[in-house]
């Protein structure tokens, strides 16, 4: 394992600091990963065993359940190559990942805000060690007022002046906001990114099925905020430099020249207050954006021909807006409605025609059956069959 290399008191604090936590995380990220990453670790052994299960509940789908589709079949091989990818082959996982998540950053924040002439000599560690360099020597030369000074020397009572702060108590508090607006913010990105790299074997795993599968995505949205609030941060701090360093200069050689900078506590304390502000208004605002679920629905606008529909009528609203254009699919089941609704009307037509039609003929039937005189010879003739004596007689002599 690297060395990091040992905090000390005084000069180069902020460089050692910062070199330090960067170390740290990339112990965290690389050697964690390699850890659980080998073969016979914990994540080779959990992600060798949720494949199996993947490829076991693919072949009983396959035996017993609808076979999958085409896309079905090409996505679960891309996403076995995803998994295998992040969990077991280090080379692929640090080029695409692990380079993209520490280097990348600063990378994107050189493109974002080109350096000026101060920052081409030096890097960003060496222009904030400058900067609280140069507020530990204000501090030092103090603001060369003097604090007991009378407001009104003439007058019968004396009044000395007075601050909100005490130039020492200012000077401190400003160097303090300084110094843990640096530490906090680069330390919860840098730490919190070598300990996502680190699990990337375990959360790689949990992409085979549904039910775990957000957990991996919150583990990719955990990696993509490391990144968007590094990019960030550093603008921030960028900007804070650009701010205190010609302030600084300025002090700094107002003192030499022996005048004195009465405003210049308050005013160092105001700048760090508010770029700490600024610092956590910006990590809420990236996280805000990374973790945001799904897409920002608008309300839907009314169209003209739903107030048709609905029979309602808005004079206002129908002369300053233009109908909307109808969806296709408003048109086809439109048309569909008009279809059956025109086929019931025929229908009930022809059933009405039909039974108007029986009950005509039923009636003309009727009044023709109660006009025609009734038949006696028909009415009353015998069913039985004829039989004269000469027949029985034949009958019963054989």
């Amino acid at each position: 394992m690297m060395a990091c290399p040992a905090i000390i008191t005084g000069d180069g604090f902020v460089i050692r600091v910062l070199s330090h936590i960067d170390c740290q995380a990339q112990v965290i990220g690389s050697y964690g990963y390699q850890t659980l990453g080998q073969p016979g670790s914990i994540g080779s052994t959990l992600v060798v065993g949720l494949l199996t299960l993947f490829i076991a509940f693919f072949g009983i789908r396959m035996l017993l359940g609808p076979p999958p589709g085409a896309r079905d079949l090409v996505f679960d091989v891309i996403k076995i190559g995803i998994v295998l990818t992040l969990a077991l082959s280090w080379p692929a996982f640090r080029t695409l990942v692990y380079d993209v998540a520490f280097k990348g950053p600063a990378e994107i924040a050189s493109v974002i805000q080109p350096g000026g002439s101060s920052s081409s000599v030096a890097s960003l560690p060496e222009r904030l060690q400058r900067a609280s360099d140069d507020m530990v020597e204000l501090t030092t030369v103090g603001t060369g007022r003097n604090i007991g000074a009378l407001i009104d020397d003439e007058g019968p009572n004396n009044t000395f002046e007075g601050t909100a702060l005490e130039d020492q108590s200012a000077f401190g508090s400003a160097r303090l906001l300084y110094l843990s607006t640096i530490i906090g913010s680069i330390g919860l990105l840098r730490i919190g990114g070598g300990l996502l790299l680190a699990l990337a074997p375990l959360a790689a795993g949990l992409l085979f099925f549904a039910q775990s599968r957000g957990i991996f995505a919150g583990w990719l949205k955990g990696l993509v905020f490391v990144v968007a609030g590094s990019v960030g941060a550093t603008i921030v701090l960028s900007v804070q430099l650009a701010v205190i360093e010609p302030w600084l200069a300025d002090a700094l050689r107002v003192r030499a020249l022996g005048y004195a900078v009465p405003s210049a506590p308050m005013e160092l304390f105001a700048i760090m207050l508010g770029f700490a502000v600024m610092q956590l208004a910006m990590l809420w605002l990236l996280a805000k954006v990374t973790f945001y679920r799904g897409w920002l629905q608008l309300p839907e606008v009314p169209s003209r021909s739903w107030f048709e529909r609905s029979g309602t009528h808005q004079p206002g609203v129908l002369a300053t807006n233009p109908p909307l254009e109808q969806l296709r699919v408003e048109r086809i089941s439109q048309g569909i409605e008009h279809t059956i609704s025109r086929e019931r009307r025929t229908e009930t037509r022809r059933l009405m025609l039909e039974s108007s039609s029986m009950s005509s003929a039923t009636s003309q039937g009727a009044s023709t059956l109660a006009d025609e005189p009734t038949r006696l010879g028909s009415t009353f003739r015998k069913p039985m069959q004829r039989r004269s004596s000469a027949i029985n007689m034949r009958d019963q002599k054989r």
